[in-house]
């Protein structure tokens, strides 16, 4: 408000003395100006009167009026924080300071300046700075127009053992939330309870997205998702069934490769030798077409179903194919234990055949020593001195410095 007052004052070259009144003296306008004061909201009528005296003296044409001259300490707040999103200073230490002690010296509090600073936290990989403000200002203040998706991050960001707690806490908002807002909270605490292993809890909130009248985001996930559920429930059949359903496109071989190794390990589950080779045959076809592309565990799956039909020498090319790829230890779908256990089993596998094993040996020293363990080297280590691969044992333990 003060800014808006000296600007108009210093617009037309207006002085203090001028601006000056009874009630409202200059040398309190020279204080205020300082930023030893304010300006109180019994001040405004006499700064509009004594501005449109001045403007009326001076043939200036001009009315000032109480709401153009009147900015509540709300909205300067507001006015600050949007001006530094603009000029994105918002996310400088020097602008977020002076924000906040705007905001303690006005008494005034911004959820928007907050929610956002919490998003920035949460980028930048300070998670529970972020959290901790999302819960201030879910406890402490009314922030409508930010609640859900406020509440939406506190299911991403929390502790998975912590998120079917908060669903119920607010479970009467969620009910009344936007549609796909509501799909998506819903949708975020099924996944937290099926990592959890809270199987048939989690089941009952995958249905309710598919059972939605409109298909959401997260329908064909949802199907995927109750596949998994039954499969560790022990309902096999009605896993393969949500499995199929999982597939939106019937030329998308990514999804189709993930459908067609989750019904392979339902099928080998329920010893369905038929099932498993029909899908192999499928997943093999699949794979043909999106050759040349990096699919971490789908040949280690391959591998051990190979070995679970008999098919050693396909089993041994599919165990190739799963540590051909590059290592990428941050590759979402990269696992350090499948890689190390196709490796595990191409030792088994080729047995007493020196060149492989040496080969082997030396994809073995490319492995980073983060990803290596005890149990991985001593059971390598332990196959080479139980069948006689001594050179192989002692080239293990040389290279890899046991």
């Amino acid at each position: 408000m003060e800014d808006k007052i000296f600007e108009i004052a210093k617009m037309y070259k207006i002085t203090f003395k001028e601006l000056g009144c009874k009630g409202l003296s200059s040398s309190y306008l020279t204080k205020i100006k300082k930023g030893h004061n304010s300006f109180k909201e019994k001040h405004i009528p006499l700064l509009v009167d004594s501005f449109n005296k001045i403007f009326q003296e001076r043939s200036i044409n001009r009315v000032l009026t109480v709401e153009e001259l009147y900015i509540t300490s709300q909205q300067e707040l507001d006015q600050l924080v949007n001006e530094s999103l603009i000029n994105k200073s918002i996310y400088s230490k020097e602008k977020q300071e002076e924000i906040e002690l705007f905001g303690r010296k006005k008494e005034v509090h911004s959820c928007k300046y907050q929610y956002i600073i919490a998003k920035y936290n949460q980028k930048t990989g300070e998670k529970e700075k972020a959290l901790k403000i999302y819960y201030d200002l879910l406890d402490h203040f009314s922030c409508f127009p930010f609640f859900y998706s406020i509440l939406i991050e506190i299911i991403r960001l929390e502790k998975l053992e912590f998120v079917y707690e908060i669903y119920l806490k607010y479970q009467k908002e969620i009910d009344r939330a936007p549609y796909k807002t509501k799909a998506n909270l819903i949708y975020n605490t099924g996944v937290s309870l099926l990592v959890t292993k809270k199987w048939s809890k989690a089941v009952s909130f995958f249905k309710v997205i598919i059972d939605m009248p409109e298909i959401t985001k997260n329908y064909y996930y949802s199907y995927n998702n109750l596949g998994a559920c039954n499969q560790n429930l022990g309902e096999y059949e009605k896993a393969i069934e949500y499995f199929k359903k999982s597939v939106s496109d019937p030329l998308n071989y990514y999804d189709l490769e993930i459908c067609y190794t989750n019904i392979i390990s339902c099928a080998k589950k329920m010893k369905n030798e038929i099932l498993v080779k029909v899908t192999v045959n499928k997943l093999e076809n699949i794979l043909k077409k999106i050759k040349n592309k990096v699919l971490y565990q789908t040949y280690w799956n391959l591998g051990l179903s190979y070995l679970y039909l008999g098919e050693k020498k396909k089993a041994i090319n599919a165990f190739e194919m799963e540590i051909s790829f590059p290592l990428d230890l941050n590759h979402r779908f990269f696992n350090p234990t499948k890689y190390l256990d196709s490796i595990k089993h191409l030792v088994l596998l080729h047995g007493h055949q020196p060149l492989k094993q040496q080969e082997l040996i030396k994809i073995i020293c490319k492995i980073p020593k983060q990803m290596m363990c005890y149990d991985f080297t001593m059971y390598i280590l332990k196959f080479y001195i139980n069948n006689s691969l001594e050179y192989e044992a002692n080239l293990l333990i040389q290279k890899i410095q046991l």
